[in-house]
């Protein structure tokens, strides 16, 4: 098993079953709503700039959509470890101080993730009567301040269930850490191929 297939899940590890749908789903509606964040933030600049004509609602509706689609990417970067650590003590320990700290890290998510959503969700019937004016007056649709707000318990649910899901495959050994840099293991892995490339390059050339 190579550093890269310790790290990253397999599609046999992760992929499959009734969490890789709801992974996939997760992924559709993140991509669907940068697009749509994105195109909305297009109509405003053309609106502003070039018809002289601000729209009242775009910058209300971007904004949701943000909150919306950083609270569902979350959970997409948990399930697949891809999210910032900091490896100072743990590049120190062996494999079986390194599997308890991510046993520990993984519970501290799971708890942190589970009292903000709690806190969130106290948050929504003061956030029910409050209105989002710009899309209220601009759309015609009575959008609520708790609409952004149930974003956090709906994103975080996902993310324990993916954590409590990342932290099985580790106690069975599919993965070796709950988080890893991905830049650096791609870029550890690619140095590994070109390596291996340039090693057999003489070789197939002399058996020409």
């Amino acid at each position: 098993m190579s550093a890269t297939d310790s790290w990253i899940p397999s599609h046999e590890d992760l992929g499959g079953g009734v969490l890789g749908a709801v992974d996939r789903v997760l992924c559709w509606i993140v991509a669907g709503g940068l697009l749509a964040m994105s195109t909305i933030l297009m109509i405003q600049v053309i609106a502003r700039y070039v018809a002289n004509a601000p729209t009242v609602w775009s910058e209300e509706l971007a904004i949701s959509l943000f909150v919306w689609v950083s609270m569902l990417a979350i959970p997409l970067g948990l399930r697949r470890g891809e999210h910032l650590t900091l490896d100072i003590l743990s590049k120190r320990f062996g494999p079986r101080a390194n599997k308890a700290l991510s046993i520990v890290i993984a519970v501290l998510i799971i708890i942190t993730l589970a009292v903000i959503a709690y806190l969130a969700i106290k948050l929504v019937p003061a956030a029910d009567r409050q209105l989002l004016a710009g899309i209220a007056g601009g759309l015609g649709i009575q959008a609520k301040v708790s609409w952004v707000y149930l974003a956090v318990p709906v994103g975080f649910s996902f993310g324990i269930l993916f954590t409590v899901e990342r932290l099985v495959a580790l106690l069975r050994g599919k993965v070796t850490v709950l988080n890893a840099d991905a830049d650096e293991r791609f870029i550890e892995s690619l140095d590994a191929d070109v390596s291996t490339d340039v090693a057999d390059g003489p070789t197939k050339k002399d058996a020409n």
